[in-house]
């Protein structure tokens, strides 16, 4: 494990829980009988993708430090009966409006109530393991960040097949010609979906899958904001003082929700990644996760991969899947597993 580092009391951590995951609709109709987040839902095990993001968060900086943005049509998934409350804040997005506003929206929240912090950012739909191993590389990813704090720490999960659904990074190599060779890279330049012949080229040249995963100094992330997208800050930066507000207990949650739904009325949508994060790789670095089991299970074939090859059972009926998403040796595989489970 690395040394612990001397601001890790300004460390908060932001949760993206405001996707609708529409590529996996169809297994969560045929399973649940209704459209369910995936975020929200429990594939393995008795915690949801959201739950394990929230234990891996709250090992990282606590309880009280993680800010959690959700859509406002998901609260009734996160106060099911029997369900443990979600520590720290939660915020409600009026409505999505893409994962730039996604995550400055909860900047917003941080760095009104602490403006040194160091921000950890996590989708929270990925599937990983092992958390011991991921969060020594979160860690390492912080420290460099508080290091060289006007550069936005990335990490990098190394692919097993040139998938056309992930982004990729594309890392500088070292003097010895090594491409991300498990220790910190500046980033040459960034790919969102290629074709399926880049993608080909990009496994085969040792490129990385960008999980989204960050690690940034608060007043960093806020100044690209700025750079990129400077009538959203401009709204967002409206905030500043009602937040500084609630948090003094001078303001109510009444007064929240009237500004952001003020703000997110005719909010443009935008897309962190595509329109910040391609046009900054020198203002980047990639650290590659070797060692770590990651997946966005944004596909029916992906979950049952990954829990296959863990000898998982899932909670979904394998009868749930449609035939098209999973070869006939996958399902085999997957039947033979729970066969083994019983």
């Amino acid at each position: 494990m690395t040394q612990p580092n001397a601001t890790k009391d300004q460390r908060w951590a932001i949760l993206l829980a405001g996707g609708e995951g529409e590529r996996l609709r169809p297994l969560t109709e045929r399973w649940l009988g209704y459209h369910r987040p995936k975020q929200y839902c429990t594939f393995v095990g008795s915690r949801s993708m959201l739950q394990h993001t929230l234990e891996r968060a709250r090992c990282l900086v606590g309880l009280k430090r993680i800010v959690t943005v959700i859509d406002r049509r998901h609260r009734i998934f996160i106060r099911e009966p029997g369900l443990p409350e979600i520590p720290g804040l939660v915020i409600e997005q009026p409505t999505g409006r893409g994962t730039a506003p996604g995550i400055f929206l909860p900047a917003a929240y941080v760095f009104a109530a602490d403006p040194s912090a160091t921000v950890l950012i996590f989708p929270s739909d990925h599937f990983v393991s092992s958390k011991d191993r991921f969060l020594r590389h979160v860690e390492r990813a912080a420290q460099i960040a508080e290091r060289v704090n006007d550069r936005l720490v990335l990490l990098g999960a190394t692919p097993d097949r040139p998938d056309t659904d992930y982004g990729w990074i594309e890392p500088e190599t070292d003097v010895s010609g090594a491409m991300g060779s498990g220790v910190e890279r500046a980033v040459k330049s960034f790919h969102e979906k290629p074709t399926e012949s880049d993608a080909k080229r990009f496994f085969r040249d040792g490129y990385l899958w960008n999980t989204m995963i960050m690690a940034v100094k608060i007043k960093t992330l806020w100044a690209l904001g700025y750079q990129f997208f400077p009538d959203m800050m401009r709204r967002f930066e409206t905030l500043l003082p009602m937040l500084q507000a609630i948090l003094n207990g001078t303001a109510g949650k009444a007064h929240e929700a009237i500004a952001l739904a003020n703000i997110y009325e005719d909010l443009e949508s935008t897309n962190f990644s595509r329109e910040i994060l391609q046009h900054i790789p020198g203002q980047t670095v990639v650290l590659p996760m070797h060692d770590v089991d990651w997946n966005d299970w944004g596909r029916p074939a992906r979950i049952l991969e990954s829990l296959t090859r863990l000898g998982k059972h899932p909670t979904f009926p394998l009868h749930s899947l449609d035939q098209a998403v999973a070869s006939p040796l996958l399902l085999r595989k997957a039947q033979g597993a729970s066969a083994g489970n019983k």
